[in-house]
């Protein structure tokens, strides 16, 4: 039993422009029987280490879907883990399993191969296990999460992306990964005391991609979230009041997250 308090860290608040103080999409989620990474976008690595959490305390991976500012770090954890395995026989306690969108598994297979480094294929310390429809529920005691299919079309392309709802004792927290206003995440983020949002875009920029800021207040409000989260923030908007904009469609709380700080949750 770990004797951690339920908290949850911001690895990354940011997207595919890291700087020497945001990296990309990445949480730690603790509990007093679990500790979880949710997405590994680029600078996870670094900001886990900087955090003072040691990659091989992880008991679960959840990935919300598979672009690369969500995954960039992914292969180079698990190398972390395969290779220890490989030089130090023994020393790890234990192995994380990762679970993610249908094709997690071949996901971590072509990596392998396309990176010229096949350690994934027939190893299997490591266990991947893919969202089922109808059956998303991981129930870990003091932790259950539920991953909700959401839309997230960039380029062209469907994402196979999922929203997270996780409930830690009595406290219920939503993560949108990347999405538009869709049935999926507004399931995640009914009746929330946290819900953590893709911020990616100011009021008035309708796409198949992400929220913009009306989006997360329509969401909120009619959800009864009691408290909004932005992440997922673009540079290219430094400059937009983009909480103003929110409060314009919620009356709650809301505000920014920065990466590394910590949000305690009540026990």
């Amino acid at each position: 039993m770990h004797h951690r308090t339920p908290s949850i860290t911001i690895l990354g608040s940011g997207t595919f422009f890291t700087t020497s103080t945001v990296s990309a999409s990445s949480f730690v989620v603790d509990t007093a029987q679990a500790r979880i990474l949710v997405d590994a976008g680029p600078g996870t690595l670094v900001k886990l280490a900087k955090a003072g959490i040691q990659w091989s305390t992880l008991d679960h991976i959840f990935i919300t879907h598979f672009h690369a500012d969500h995954t960039a770090d992914l292969f180079s954890l698990f190398m972390d883990y395969r290779l220890t395995d490989l030089f130090e026989p023994g020393k790890l306690k234990k192995f994380p399993i990762i679970h993610g969108p249908p094709g997690m598994d071949d996901f971590m297979l072509r990596m392998s191969k396309l990176l010229e480094m096949e350690t994934y294929e027939g190893w299997g310390k490591i266990e991947v296990r893919e969202y089922v429809e109808d059956n998303n529920a991981l129930d870990l005691g003091d932790l259950v999460i539920t991953a909700y299919p959401v839309s997230h079309e960039i380029f062209g392309v469907q994402a196979r992306a999922y929203a997270l709802r996780i409930k830690i004792g009595d406290t219920l927290v939503a993560i949108s990964g990347d999405t538009v206003d869709c049935p999926g995440v507004r399931d995640a983020c009914r009746n929330t005391d946290l819900f953590l949002c893709d911020a990616s875009f100011p009021k008035g920029m309708v796409n198949k991609a992400h929220m913009n800021t009306h989006d997360i207040g329509n969401i909120a409000t009619e959800c009864s979230t009691k408290e909004v989260l932005l992440y997922h923030l673009y540079p290219q908007y430094t400059d937009v009041d983009l909480v103003s904009e929110v409060r314009e469609k919620y009356d709650g709380p809301v505000r920014k997250v920065r990466d590394l700080e910590v949000i305690q949750l009540k026990q």
